[in-house]
């Protein structure tokens, strides 16, 4: 039975039920005395080195994002939340003391107003100020005087917001977060936005979601971390609009519905979002039960809560519902190029990704592969790093840092500077099938600079957990090709023989067969998170190839594959050398079976159809046979 219940933060933090605590109380003591330090989970440019400010317009490590992150005051909710949790009137007062420290000196200021300032600092800073201030109002710690004055300043950050959106903002997640700092900030402060701003607001939240949002929930931009941002910024209006019984958009609600929907499929087994275009490896298991609480009346007693949202959610009368089970393995949506296999039961999932470039968080990455296989993250995207334009920055957007084809050591998606590209790939037409005994995804695009197309055939071998790739290069004249394999930082990788290499985390091993002629190791980088530079391992296989090159890699657990390798192709008897009409296979089992893949890319148009792989008949594009 359904049961309407009003959602109290001072209980959930009572009881321990929000996520991330111990960070928010031990970032309070730095801030007591104007030391920074941002690396929290939805700190998007986090710098976890430890800053004492003492001014608003030097940043101490050379990097602009830190005074961007800085000017968001992100960090006035680890306060508040330090302040429910200890009823220490201190934390409170040094909210207070934060936000007029940015009005004297970037608004009151008359020569620093709007010079400082940007629009999507000034619409986050907004939605982070609108609960701390309503805690200074209730405890009566501001005067007549100082609430004018914060007035006064938030009816012209609302302003500048209004007068300096552009048209490219209803695609960006620059403008979601204009627009929900507004509206959150209104639902909780109703008197202070004048009401024609926040209808505009309104409509344009509307809008943006309509435009950026896609039929199956994701976000166009390509990067979780940013779909995760709008996500969140959007929840954030809903929140407070429950809590002050406002009527929400419908589109706003569908839409985000849709993203909670499709966000399960962005989260690896282990918890950890993926890493595509400019994303951190980060934990939103607080979010997304968040979300469930906020859009479906779900509540998950064992899973904590994420603060700003149940803070802005504070008092909301809530009709709690019945947990819903995501069974579907599968996520493929077409529009954005993006398919999904998320197998919890065994720890199984893989990413594949060939769709628009989107926004400039949007990585060279056509025909991308990432891998997990028993919760062994095997073959991953090495994240973005920094923001500043640099070498780090562009190979990491880079084809070079993605597990794709390259021909000629060049990628055809090409970036110029930190945010813009040179030339972009052709991506064309994805297919997928998923059968009883494997899954299919075909993707493909065109270099139109060098006259090449790649087709990629991803074959997930379920009953055995094999992934097969089959690459098909089409380019006249005499070329190279290279297949990029980008392997996690725990993972270790050495040949083994001719035509494998043995890849282990130092507890599970697995092994990669491949048919191209050489291989060699070398060192990649690898950024967890932005301002965060490791190292892991990037296996490069090449092959010189005239007119056109099948090739195929292969990889498994080393307990299941005994041997892969090219299986011949027969018509009448006869042995063809024709790998663009005839593409074989075969997998060696340990337990004595075999697999048999044929792919036959172009089409017979002379002779007979009918191949052999095998001693198999086979006929058709792709052909699984198990035996």
């Amino acid at each position: 039975m359904n049961e309407l219940t009003q959602l109290k933060v001072k209980k959930l933090i009572d009881q321990d039920e929000i996520s991330y605590a111990a960070d928010y109380l031990a970032n309070s003591k730095l801030l007591l005395n104007n030391k920074f330090s941002f690396h929290h989970v939805y700190d998007m440019e986090p710098s976890p080195t430890t800053y004492y400010m003492d001014n608003w317009t030097v940043s101490p490590n050379g990097d602009p994002e830190w005074l961007y992150v800085l000017k968001r005051q992100e960090y006035l909710q680890d306060l508040l939340y330090s302040y429910i949790k200890t009823n220490n009137p201190t934390y409170l007062e040094k909210i207070k003391a934060f936000i007029f420290d940015w009005i004297t000196n970037n608004d009151e200021n008359e020569e620093q107003r709007y010079v400082t300032w940007r629009t999507i600092d000034t619409g986050i800073r907004l939605l982070n100020w609108t609960k701390p201030l309503s805690y200074l109002l209730q405890k009566q710690l501001l005067n007549d005087d100082e609430i004018t004055r914060i007035n006064q300043s938030v009816k012209r950050q609302a302003m500048y917001l209004h007068d300096n959106y552009i048209e490219k903002y209803d695609l960006s997640n620059w403008g979601v977060l204009i627009t929900t700092g507004i509206l959150t900030f209104a639902a909780e402060h109703p008197k202070v936005i004048d009401s024609s701003l926040v209808n505009w607001a309104e409509s344009k939240l509307s809008l943006e979601l309509k435009l950026q949002v896609d039929s199956t929930g994701l976000h166009w931009e390509q990067s979780p971390l940013y779909f995760i941002e709008v996500f969140r910024s959007s929840l954030c209006v809903v929140a407070s609009y429950l809590a002050h019984n406002k009527q929400l958009p419908t589109i706003i609600e569908s839409s985000l519905k849709a993203m909670l929907k499709t966000c399960y499929y962005q989260i690896k087994p282990d918890g950890y979002i993926l890493q595509q275009g400019d994303t951190d490896a980060i934990k939103i298991a607080d979010l997304i039960t968040s979300a469930k609480y906020i859009l479906f009346g779900i509540k998950e007693p064992k899973v904590k809560q994420d603060f700003l949202l149940m803070s802005l959610a504070n008092q909301a009368q809530i009709l709690v519902n019945v947990q819903e089970k995501q069974n579907n393995c599968y996520f493929d949506s077409l529009v954005s190029g993006n398919f999904y296999h998320k197998d919890l039961v065994n720890q199984n999932y893989w990413h594949i990704y060939n769709g628009n470039l989107g926004s400039g968080h949007g990585h060279a990455a056509s025909g991308h592969l990432d891998l997990t296989i028993n919760n062994d993250n095997l073959l991953i995207d090495p994240g973005r790093y920094t923001y500043v334009n640099s070498p780090e920055r562009r190979n990491l957007k880079s084809g070079f840092s993605h597990n794709v084809v390259l021909v000629d050591n060049d990628f055809p998606t090409r970036p110029r500077d930190s945010w813009k590209y040179q030339t972009i790939v052709a991506n064309q037409r994805n297919e997928v099938e998923h059968y009883d005994l494997y899954d299919l995804v075909k993707t493909s695009y065109y270099d139109k600079s060098n006259d090449c197309t790649v087709t990629r055939y991803f074959i997930w071998l379920k009953e055995v957990t094999i992934m097969t790739i089959i690459d098909v290069v089409e380019c006249k004249g005499k070329h190279l090709q290279s297949d990029n394999w980008i392997f996690a930082p725990e993972i270790t990788c050495q040949p083994e023989f001719n035509n494998s290499y043995l890849i282990t985390n130092g507890i599970n091993q697995y092994e990669l067969f491949h048919s191209l002629k050489n291989g060699q190791l070398e060192k990649q980088m690898y950024s967890p998170r932005y301002n965060e530079l490791e190292s892991t391992t990037k296996l490069t296989l090449l092959n010189q190839f005239t007119d056109n090159n099948l090739a195929y890699t292969v990889i498994g657990k080393k307990s299941d594959i005994a041997d892969v390798h090219y299986c011949e192709s027969k018509r009448i008897n006869e042995v063809i050398d024709d790998d663009i009409h005839s593409f074989g296979v075969e997998i060696d089992l340990s337990n004595n079976r075999r697999i048999v893949i044929n792919i036959q890319h172009e089409n017979t148009i002379i002779g007979n159809k009918l191949y052999f792989v095998g001693g198999i008949p086979c006929y058709g594009n792709v052909s699984v046979n198990y035996e």
